[in-house]
């Protein structure tokens, strides 16, 4: 049989002004600009540490209702940093479209023999606050302008 309750979460008769069901609570971190698949919050949820409980359902149908504690400022800033370092999220994903264009917008602009990859990827990593390594660039400019490759030191 599968496990209904794999967080081991209490079951409350009411939901709490402090909690959201699911889709107000997917509503309200895309408001927040954090983006997750549905069928991904409850493990979002328990990585991150938010309080989730299940809801007496009404009726006889479908699977118990999980809703969730709505996080803190704190909380919410935390998940976007972490989630900003990874590649594989919505708002990781964009953070990297927004680096190969930085490396690029350096890359175009430096002259010639004055710029190295290490130097580029510090630069990114200063402007927009995330990090940046030489392998990143390297790639970016070994796909972009791998004709120009002769301007790095």
């Amino acid at each position: 049989m599968k496990d209904t309750n794999p967080f081991d979460l209490k079951v409350l008769e009411d939901q709490p002004k402090e909690y959201l069901d699911t889709d107000e609570f997917i509503k309200y971190l895309n408001n927040k600009k954090i983006i997750i698949r549905k069928d991904n919050l409850p493990r979002f949820a328990d990585t991150h540490g938010i309080k989730m409980a299940k809801k007496t359902r009404e009726g006889s149908g479908g699977s118990v209702p999980t809703i969730y504690k709505i996080p803190t400022k704190a909380k919410l800033d935390e998940i976007k940093k972490t989630m900003s370092l990874n590649n594989n999220n919505a708002l990781g994903k964009e953070n990297l479209k927004n680096k190969e264009k930085k490396i690029l917008e350096i890359f175009d602009k430096a002259e010639n023999k004055k710029e190295s990859k290490s130097s580029i990827a510090d630069k990114v990593a200063k402007v927009l606050g995330v990090p940046c390594n030489r392998k990143l660039v390297r790639r970016v400019l070994n796909e972009k302008r791998s004709s120009k490759l002769s301007k790095l030191l």
